[in-house]
């Protein structure tokens, strides 16, 4: 009985082995290698745990697989940013179209009808560059005229091509105002105030003349700086205490001691300043060769640099230099040209 037992036990012992060296063992997914940084810190690596395998989505739509998937181009860069055909220009507002039918003065405006191009002509006269705007396909140029031109025929001419446009100055006869200045230097000044005069009047025809530059909007027409009695006009032959003095430049208008004056545009102060006639005055540089003059100011609230939009303060009326009482002088230059400001006003 026991040599029975004993012959299954070994016999049920070798079966059991053999099945079990049948049945591989369970085989798992490699780790991917970690990379070495410090081969002396190698060996404290931790082996990745075995990956978890993923159940094959249900959709139909196929995955790409990541073998094959790829990051999309980027355009050119001539693509990929817009150009434009074509640089914008200043247009002629509508409230400048009534100058078309006024005649061309001394003090005036000379609406000239230019020649069609893409962009904006290069016009100069007496060797100022004046106004260009567009006006539908055309181009149109806004020129200053002196005081001291004569009537007839005036030229201006394209810079680029050398085209030249000819308009009739027709003459006009100006009022004659007499004015008594208490201050008797203001009317004869002294040898000090002559070389005083001298120094004022080239930091002047400085800021009248400042450089021409383009603008991408129409820098007329202006906003009336002030609101009062228009007591002097534009182009008056002016006599101080019975002796004739250079004609009036400007247009005055008389307010109340310390009312705000406001800028007529949009533009730069190119300069600021107490002179011996215009006594506290600011000159406002509007692009395109338009200049305004504010003179006779009690106080001046900006500083030459300053960039200022069109209404904002930048004094308040006074009576300072050769005044009679307080009041604006208002001047306005196209092309280095004092111009009746009244034909610019909105």
């Amino acid at each position: 009985m026991i040599i029975q037992f004993d012959k299954i036990f070994w016999i049920g012992l070798c079966t059991l082995t053999a099945v079990s060296c049948a049945i591989p063992p369970p085989r798992y997914p490699q780790p991917e290698p970690v990379p070495v940084i410090n081969q002396k810190l190698d060996k404290f690596r931790i082996p990745a745990t075995p990956s978890v395998r993923v159940p094959k989505p249900t959709s139909s739509v196929p995955l790409m697989p990541p073998t094959q998937a790829r990051i999309p181009t980027p355009p050119p860069f001539s693509q990929a940013v817009p150009t434009l055909s074509k640089p914008p220009v200043a247009l002629l507002p509508t409230s400048l179209v009534s100058l078309r039918n006024m005649s061309a003065v001394p003090g005036g405006i000379a609406w000239v009808s230019l020649s069609q191009s893409d962009t904006p002509p290069q016009i100069s006269y007496q060797q100022h560059q004046v106004v260009v705007l567009r006006s539908g396909p055309n181009w149109v140029a806004l020129i200053g005229i002196p005081l001291s031109a004569k009537p007839g025929r005036h030229t201006a001419h394209d810079q680029q091509t050398g085209e030249h446009y000819s308009f009739r100055v027709k003459n006009k006869k100006y009022k004659t105002q007499r004015l008594r200045i208490r201050n008797k230097r203001k009317v004869n000044p002294s040898r000090q105030d002559l070389q005083r005069i001298r120094r004022e009047s080239k930091l002047i025809k400085a800021a009248l003349a400042s450089p021409w530059r383009l603008r991408l909007t129409s820098p007329l027409p202006l906003m009336q700086p002030v609101h009062g009695r228009f007591s002097s006009p534009f182009g008056l032959r002016r006599y101080f205490n019975g002796q004739r003095r250079n004609p009036h430049s400007g247009l005055d208008i008389a307010a109340p001691q310390g009312t705000p004056v406001a800028a007529a545009g949009m533009g730069r102060v190119v300069n600021t300043g107490h002179y011996f006639f215009t006594g506290n005055t600011v000159f406002i540089d509007h692009g395109q060769g338009v200049v305004t003059q504010y003179g006779h100011l009690d106080t001046i609230t900006v500083s030459p640099g300053q960039t200022v939009k069109t209404g904002q303060t930048i004094g308040t009326v006074g009576k300072t230099g050769r005044a009679t009482g307080p009041h604006l002088h208002w001047g306005v230059s196209l092309n280095d040209t004092m111009v009746d400001p009244k034909l610019l006003m909105q």
